[in-house]
């Protein structure tokens, strides 16, 4: 059995400012545009989504809604440990997904994902962008198994 995460970085967000909460930050327009861009290429895809995590920020939780309405998640949830997040806690959320689960969507910041993506697959040139996705296989093995260099990059959506 193959597991399937994918990896995504929130839409593009407005700067930061003094005056908002970074974790109130509100996807641009043209964030959002980036988001629904990238859910329409999955749904046409016919992409399956057992499983949605995301950040807890403004930003992240916008993108994860944006991409469950086109997918068909049997569940959607903010993780507080997502936000502000190294690559070694999301590491250890995925090791803790249950084993049931086959295909995750995990929705968060930089540096963490683009860290993480490298560190699963040993692609140390990726660098994500806003509302860029990278879906990385697993094969034959559990999420407790999931360790540094067995997964395969398989695609990298933008």
């Amino acid at each position: 059995m193959v597991k399937e995460l994918l990896l995504a970085r929130h839409g593009e967000a407005v700067a930061p400012s003094f005056t908002t909460d970074d974790a109130q930050r509100s996807l641009t327009p043209g964030g959002i545009q980036q988001v629904e861009r990238l859910g329409r290429t999955l749904a046409i895809n016919k992409q399956q989504c057992d499983y949605l995590v995301h950040s807890p920020a403004k930003r992240c939780a916008h993108t994860a809604a944006i991409l469950a309405q086109q997918l068909t998640s049997k569940s959607c949830m903010a993780v507080s440990s997502i936000y502000q997040a190294s690559r070694e806690d999301l590491f250890r959320e995925i090791l803790q997904f249950p084993s049931e689960v086959n295909r995750v969507i995990l929705v968060g910041h930089n540096p963490a994902i683009t860290q993480l993506a490298a560190y699963l697959t040993g692609a140390p040139h990726l660098m994500f962008s806003p509302g860029m996705m990278a879906r990385i296989h697993f094969t034959d093995q559990e999420w407790e198994d999931v360790s540094k260099g067995t997964g395969t990059l398989e695609e990298v959506l933008q």
